[in-house]
């Protein structure tokens, strides 16, 4: 537990995590913090606890659909985080809600918007599962705690991504992706992840945790062809999260396996984006993601210390 008393979650049973206290009508507060390992908030516990603020307030039988999430400064895990909804809309089918995080009375760290639907017949088609993924099984394949000692030490030192394991996740690399080098100028990235544990069965809340799973290792897509080349010039790079949106296009279950394929269209001026797509074991296409992150030179970055990618809940 920290000073001011919000309690450190103890990362097993993200249900836990993603629990709202509620201070006021449309304002609610988080009970645990997620700390990185840099002291800041993991990015994924505020995605995660925003969805469920905004889907607190919506009509029953809207799931939601959407989000967009903007990352303004970095989010403290020891210090509550107050989420304020407002209500866009509450049409016939759509529901949409803003919501803002604040901390230390009007710091505002973080702005996203949800929208929420009414599943409603309509034309159906969607962008098939990598052929490759078809005939793979996660549960064979090495996870992040696997990788050779020498090769995530290489991987830490240049792009910041710690070795750390998180006992709520768990996210497996097949051959192409174990090797953690990337071919530019498209680099891609692949690998299969689920909550390590059974969920309820509320929509909502496989909506959330997606979003806090969405926001582990995704935009190494984006850094992962640099890491050589970075390395062969003795740089070091600072990478943060600076914005983050999913769709969500059919009914799925985030404590099963989800197939995420990543790719990097864009690196430069500082910023690097990432795509990517994430289907069901039997090939359904369940969502689609994108992360813009910060690609800065440590030195020039003035920071010392690495975020580790999507780890770090905002820019500095």
């Amino acid at each position: 537990m920290s000073a001011d008393g919000l309690s450190v979650w103890a990362g097993v049973e993200l249900a836990e995590l993603l629990a709202l206290d509620t201070q006021a009508p449309m304002h609610f507060r988080n009970r645990l913090g997620d700390p990185n390992s840099h002291g800041r908030a993991f990015g994924g516990q505020v995605l995660a606890q925003s969805l469920m603020a905004a889907s607190l307030s919506v009509p029953d039988g809207r799931p939601a659909t959407a989000m967009q999430f903007m990352f303004l400064q970095g989010t403290q895990y020891d210090q509550p985080i107050d989420f304020h909804v407002t209500a866009l809309q509450d049409g016939k089918r759509f529901s949409s809600r803003h919501v803002r995080g604040v901390q230390a009375g009007e710091r505002t760290v973080f702005d996203v918007q949800v929208s929420f639907a009414v599943p409603i017949d309509g034309p159906d088609h969607m962008g098939p599962i990598e052929p490759l993924a078809r005939a793979e099984d996660p549960t064979s394949m090495p996870g992040l705690g696997d990788l050779p000692t020498d090769l995530a030490r290489h991987v830490q030192s240049v792009l910041g991504y710690l070795h750390d394991v998180r006992p709520v996740l768990d996210l497996r690399l097949p051959p192409s992706s174990a090797r953690m080098r990337l071919e530019l100028p498209a680099p891609r990235f692949r690998f299969w992840a689920r909550v390590g544990h059974r969920l309820a069965d509320d929509r909502h809340l496989h909506a959330a945790a997606f979003a806090y799973l969405s926001d582990w290792w995704f935009n190494y897509g984006a850094v992962g062809g640099h890491l050589d080349p970075l390395a062969a010039h003795a740089e070091k790079l600072y990478v943060a999260s600076l914005n983050h949106a999913l769709w969500l296009h059919r009914p799925f279950r985030a404590d099963e396996w989800l197939h995420f394929d990543t790719w990097s269209p864009s690196a430069s001026d500082g910023r690097g984006l990432a795509i990517g797509r994430a289907h069901d074991r039997s090939g359904r296409l369940v969502a689609s993601v994108t992360q813009e992150c910060l690609m800065a030179s440590a030195a020039q970055s003035g920071n010392s210390s690495f975020c580790a990618s999507a780890r770090a809940s905002g820019p500095s």
